[in-house]
């Protein structure tokens, strides 16, 4: 049980209890008749809950001071639900931005919110007279914080790049097999499939239900090895009318001591053959590949670049003036509570990104700086020429890039990451990583949002493009996350250039990109077998 400490400065006295019965006397307190609002004694009511981890204290007395201001702007006789709703919702998404800065832990933020909610409760007689308010108030007061994600696990990544063309009268599809990954308890290949609709509308009814599996004209799929122990094949994933992307997870996974693997349809047929590397269970990065690490950025500049990146990812399609409300909360909280340096540069380049953006409305109160960060500019700059430039439509077609890449990169926050695959099909492109120990990405202002990773690649133009997470697949310790890049890329690159920051680094990794194989399993012509 936490331990309240509720003192009044004015009167020089202070009351010391424990649990929810200090909470009413401070209710009381705050909500005493007849005294003016604003006045010392009001201001001066302090309620101090000792959490598990004392955190800043500047960064605490923000928060407090703003719950103080929220009680005065709505203390009033005819308080309304909706009022309380509004002032908590204020106070916890400040809150949050701090425990995601770094500066305080979720049960202080919690805590805090439950104090505003039963102090208003209390003040609102009408809301008080309802049966099991003063129970309500009370009932999530403690609870236990999210599981923060493992530790990184050894994985084994060995690139395949090989394709199954597969040809049918109706639905004609590549199935790519670009990357193994064995962990310690688990197979998956990460795979993609590239649907190839024929221009006349013939097959309006199968692209309604998109690219997927289900394309795929056999009966039945499974794998053998050089034992003969056979595998059943799981494909789990997801994508739209042109490009699916997933995982083929091998149940049960082969032994270590495997050396190949036979993927067979129909009992009969012999589609292709993996070879697998039985070596260390960690792999290296690959051939040509050189990494850079660095330092990386606090986790409250990091929250400003995110907020900058979710700006340039709105506006990418939309030419019109955007609005964008949140960024002036962000960067007031991180400002306002010493989170962020007086001489930062980013709260000014924050504003410096909206207006090149035509973002209205955004209230930094920085003024905008004199320059953006160079990948910043580069997305500013294609998006203008895209704009200025012919429709999406009636651009030259890009060729298709499926291929694995296998570049084990050092960890990073506790998360291990290895560049698996990259694909680009049908006006989108994708950065296959395979990871491990990453926590569950958390909703914006609820418990448990954190900073994630920041990903960023360059092609051999130049050119930088956003990479955000759209898809992750996980189980008992292995995981896959697939990245669009913003924009996409417009052509074949033979190296990629891919920088990620966290908060305990930041990793460059400069990466061979295999070349276009011409060579591939040949053609299985069939038919509409299976109804496809």
């Amino acid at each position: 049980m936490a331990t309240i400490v509720v003192a009044e400065a004015a009167a020089g006295n202070s009351l010391k209890a424990r649990g929810p019965p200090a909470f009413t006397r401070l209710c009381a307190l705050i909500a005493e008749p007849g005294r003016p609002q604003g006045t010392p004694r009001s201001l001066a009511v302090w309620c101090r809950v000792q959490a598990y981890r004392v955190g800043d204290e500047r960064a605490e007395t923000y928060l407090r001071l703003l719950a103080e201001t929220q009680l005065r702007l709505v203390l009033r006789p005819s308080l309304r639900p909706t009022d309380i709703a509004s002032s908590v919702r204020r106070q916890v998404r400040a809150g949050r931005i701090l425990v995601a800065a770094g500066l305080l832990d979720d049960e202080v933020v919690d805590g805090l919110a439950a104090d505003i909610e039963t102090a208003l409760t209390v003040r609102s007689r009408v809301l008080l007279e309802r049966p099991g308010a003063a129970t309500r108030t009370f009932r999530n007061r403690y609870r236990t914080a999210p599981w923060p994600g493992g530790a990184a696990e050894p994985q084994r990544v060995t690139p395949v790049g090989q394709t199954v063309r597969v040809r049918s009268d109706r639905a004609r599809c590549d199935l790519h097999l670009l990357t193994l990954v064995r962990a310690r308890s688990e197979t998956a290949i990460i795979a993609a499939i590239r649907m190839h609709w024929p221009p006349d509308g013939s097959t309006a009814d199968l692209e309604m239900t998109g690219a997927g599996v289900q394309h795929l004209p056999y009966d039945q799929l499974w794998a053998t090895d050089d034992r003969g122990a056979r595998y059943s094949l799981d494909f789990d994933g997801d994508g739209g009318t042109a490009t699916w992307h997933g995982v083929i997870r091998l149940l049960p996974p082969p032994p270590p001591g495997a050396r190949w693997l036979d993927l067979i349809a129909d009992g009969t047929s012999q589609l292709l053959r993996l070879d697998l590397d039985p070596g260390t269970p960690e792999p290296s990065a690959s051939a040509g590949a050189t990494i850079e690490e660095s330092a990386g950025l606090s986790a409250a500049e990091w929250l400003l670049a995110a907020a900058a990146e979710g700006t340039l990812l709105e506006t990418w399609d939309r030419p019109g003036p955007v609005i964008e409300p949140y960024l002036a909360e962000i960067t007031s909280v991180l400002t306002d509570a010493g989170a962020i340096a007086a001489d930062s540069p980013t709260p000014g380049q924050l504003a410096a990104l909206c207006r090149e953006l035509g973002v209205v409305g955004h209230g930094i109160a920085a003024a905008p700086a004199a320059s953006i960060p160079g990948p910043w500019a580069s997305i500013v700059a294609q998006r203008n020429a895209r704009a200025a430039g012919p429709p999406p439509l009636l651009a030259a077609p890009v060729p298709d890039v499926f291929t694995p890449l296998g570049t084990r990169l050092p960890d990073i926050d506790g998360t291990g990451l290895t560049l698996a695959g990259l694909s680009s099909a049908a006006g989108e492109s994708h950065l296959h990583v395979a990871v491990s120990g990453l926590p569950e990405p958390g909703v914006r202002y609820e418990r448990g949002w954190r900073p994630g990773l920041s990903w960023w690649l360059k092609d051999p133009a130049g050119h930088w493009h956003m990479a955000t997470a759209v898809n992750y697949l996980s189980s008992t310790d292995t995981g896959v996350l697939w990245l669009r890049l913003t924009p996409p890329l417009a052509t074949y690159p033979d190296t990629i250039e891919v920088v990620v920051t966290g908060t305990s680094g930041r990793l460059r990794a400069v990466v061979p990109v295999p070349a276009r194989q011409n060579a591939s399993i040949p053609d299985r012509q069939t038919g509409r077998k299976g109804g496809h």
